[in-house]
């Protein structure tokens, strides 16, 4: 059971970021390499931050009655 107190990651792994935004890895990369998706380096990890993953999906929104 997830408890309510727990707080939202600040950051993901690339795979953990591909799989709350429903893409691939492949995709995500892309969108580190265009600079959509903000990231930092600990050590040898990449954290990709939580509120660029959010941008990401917002700037993608397509409006009702557009084609998706």
């Amino acid at each position: 059971m997830k408890d309510d107190k727990t707080p939202a990651p600040l950051a993901y792994s690339p795979l953990d970021a591909a799989r709350r935004l429903g893409v691939g890895r492949s995709t995500i990369y892309e969108l580190i390499k265009s600079g959509e998706l903000e990231v930092s380096k600990l050590g040898t990890r990449t954290l990709i931050h939580a509120d660029s993953c959010e941008r990401v999906l917002e700037k993608s929104r397509v409006k009702s009655g557009s084609r998706a």
